[in-house]
């Protein structure tokens, strides 16, 4: 059971405007409101100077004008109204249906906070760091390489013990909650990386609900255009902004969103303090990424399946994850809570790791499309180790048990166009000759 008061006031607006039958916010008008009306000013500056003493003294007690978000106007570490724009477009991305809730129910006070950080590591921490004390437990699942180093410093160096299930199950995560009283978060990729599985988001979320814990879902991979965590029971997202929001690996950010007083009372004194904020020019670029997410995802999405597909058939490989198959032993749920089957895909090479590695070198090679590099979500498509890269400091036998085998590669797909991905794939795939 949580210590966090503020989650029963939260429960009952995240009932009223938060989750929802309908799953995702209709396209057209996620990319209207992508688009937005066009991008701010970046207010490239440190400092910002007070009208007078008193308006200086309200502004650190969070008091602004209308319209003006608190603390935006002091100093760019506590806010700054470039990424002020930035939050408010992702804001309304993740929970425009919130907006729209409340607004027929002429409710005034504020249901979610948004945050945007320097990286989405940033994001994470503070939110974490925000949920538990000493002597605190979490629930975590297969995540990120420096998710998961964050999540064993906080239980070596600050006594939280983590709990690593595989939340794909839900009546896993239901146990391990009834047998671990100390638990006050539970935390989940989905799709996680880089085995692509997916989490039933709406049976873990009333599995942490029925024991009031919040349940935190890193929506990066999945993007806020495949799946809005919130309208299935989540209480908190948090986005690696680098990915599939920036869309050309021109900018590290990241962001969280959770309930009001949360983010205010919580996550934005650690904000503050430790200042993970990000530059105005990050946000500003950002918020003119983010202006064709939609269209972007659609675009990879649909190369992906066919990609998957040609993968799939392919004799030299042995086995593909990707939601959008279905062959994809959690298939029917991706279909039913993300729009599209998502732009990622992890594949194993019979053989092992020797034909793994002459594919990726060949993909490192300047005359070919695609870069042997770590990151995803680009125009450009990635191609990756997870056990030697991404995932090198999760511990072997804590990577073999997660499926993150030796052979095991993870293929971000971009823009290049499917027949082209495809056709350079199958001459990797070939020893790199045609």
């Amino acid at each position: 059971m949580s210590h966090h008061a503020w989650y029963d006031a939260w429960l009952e607006r995240k009932r009223k405007y938060a989750t929802a039958a309908e799953l995702q916010l209709a396209a057209g008008r996620f990319h209207a409101l992508a688009a937005g009306k066009g991008l701010p000013a970046i207010h490239q500056t440190s400092t910002f100077p007070f009208h007078s003493v008193d308006d200086g003294a309200a502004r650190f007690l969070g008091v602004s004008k209308s319209g003006e978000k608190p603390f935006a106007r002091i100093y760019t570490r506590l806010g700054n109204p470039t990424t002020e724009h930035l939050e408010r477009v992702l804001f309304q991305l993740e929970c425009q249906h919130i907006i729209d809730n409340a607004l027929a129910a002429d409710e005034r006070t504020p249901t979610i906070g948004v945050l945007a950080c320097a990286s989405g590591m940033a994001a994470i921490s503070s939110v974490l760091m925000a949920l538990v004390r000493t002597g605190d437990e979490l629930i975590a699942g297969n995540v990120y390489g420096c998710t998961d180093s964050l999540l064993r410093t906080l239980e070596a160096r600050f006594g939280v013990k983590v709990h690593w299930v595989d939340v794909t199950k839900a009546a896993e995560v239901e146990r391990c909650l009834e047998a671990n009283p100390r638990v006050v978060a539970v935390y989940l990729e989905s799709p996680d990386n880089p085995t692509l599985a997916i989490s039933d988001l709406a049976a873990v979320a009333a599995a942490a609900e029925a024991r009031r814990v919040p349940l935190v879902v890193d929506n990066t991979f999945a993007s806020p255009y495949l799946q809005q965590p919130f309208r299935l029971g989540a209480d908190i997202v948090v986005h690696s902004l680098t990915k599939y929001v920036n869309g050309h690996s021109a900018s590290i950010a990241g962001c969280a969103l959770g309930p009001f007083s949360f983010m205010q009372d919580h996550v934005f004194p650690i904000y503050k303090d430790f200042g993970p904020t990000p530059s105005p020019f990050d946000s500003w670029l950002n918020a003119l990424c983010v202006q064709d997410l939609g269209h972007r995802m659609e675009a990879s999405c649909r190369s992906a399946l066919e990609i998957a597909r040609f993968l799939e058939a392919h004799p030299r490989v042995q086995r593909v994850h990707y939601p959008g198959l279905a062959s994809h032993p959690q298939h029917a749920l991706a279909a039913r809570q993300m729009r599209l089957g998502g732009a990622m895909i992890s594949f194993e090479l019979r053989g092992g790791m020797k034909p793994a590695r002459r594919l990726m070198n060949f993909f490192a090679r300047k005359d070919t499309p695609m870069e042997l590099a770590v990151s995803l979500g680009s125009a450009v498509s990635y191609i990756e180790h997870p056990a030697s890269m991404t995932h090198a400091g999760v511990p072997q036998a804590d990577r073999l048990s997660r499926g993150i085998t030796d052979e095991l590669v993870r293929l971000s797909v971009g823009l290049e166009g499917t027949d082209i991905l495809i056709d350079a794939l199958g001459w990797g795939l070939q020893g790199g000759r045609r």
